[in-house]
């Protein structure tokens, strides 16, 4: 019998090889893309660590207290000539996943008449820890955000759009969300599917029920994520790729 640290080896081993399995059906301007996002995911990293800083300590930097469901920066950061929006808040902790201090929601703003409120297209949750180590991305129901619902094929269609090119609330840390989102494309595109998957399948159990009103069904799809495994996942896939 595998001892348990045995066991979380071999399921590291296998969740990376299946990524390294799932880049490898892609073409080569997709993975060159891929990793062109990651070279600039770690130039943010490394001029944020220049000042003693990572993603989740600058997104709350002008906070007093990081009190829980706050979002940060205070009224979002929002790039109205992309119409990309984020934040970063932190739930409970009892409500918290492991390791995970808090995580960023991202979204696409739609077009409104005037004197509406400009509907949101919520795209994925980006989770990590307090030291903005990645953990997961997850897709929610539509009553977490508030969002105006699209299927998967729309939502996708709207994951070029998302780019924040603003200096508030800090510059790096902008391009560093928007990277992360390019870098792990693949990954996002598939949490976005099995969302509507997970969807359907609670309304089919559940008839009686406004599926994405539900209380019951929050987080609808998620996947782990890693930094270091990824770029070295784009790498292998690269090498492999003519």
């Amino acid at each position: 019998m595998l001892s348990a640290s045995a066991e979380l080896d071999r399921n590291v081993t296998a969740h990376a090889d299946d990524i390294v399995r799932r880049l490898r059906q892609l073409g080569r301007d997709e993975l060159t893309a891929m990793y062109e996002a990651a070279k600039e995911a770690t130039e943010c990293l490394i001029e944020l660590a220049k000042y003693g800083r990572n993603p989740v300590t600058e997104v709350v930097a002008n906070a007093r207290m990081v009190g829980e469901w706050a979002h940060f920066p205070p009224g979002d950061a929002i790039d109205r000539a992309t119409q990309s929006q984020y934040y970063y808040h932190a739930h409970a902790a009892a409500e918290r996943v492991d390791e995970e201090h808090g995580h960023f929601h991202t979204f696409v703003r739609l077009e409104s008449a005037e004197g509406h409120d400009v509907p949101i297209v919520h795209l994925v949750g980006i989770s990590t820890d307090a030291s903005g180590r990645l953990l997961r991305l997850f897709t929610t129901n539509r009553w977490v955000t508030g969002e105006s619902w699209r299927d998967a094929d729309d939502v996708i269609s709207l994951l070029d759009r998302f780019n924040i090119t603003t200096e508030a609330p800090s510059r790096p840390l902008n391009r560093w969300i928007s990277a992360t989102l390019r870098m792990f494309r693949p990954q996002v595109i598939d949490v976005i599917r099995a969302r509507d998957a997970a969807v359907a399948q609670f309304a089919a159990a559940h008839p009686n029920t406004d599926v994405y009103e539900d209380r019951t069904l929050q987080v609808t799809s998620e996947t782990p994520i890693d930094f270091l495994d990824q770029i070295r996942a784009i790498e292998s896939a690269l090498a492999a790729t003519p």
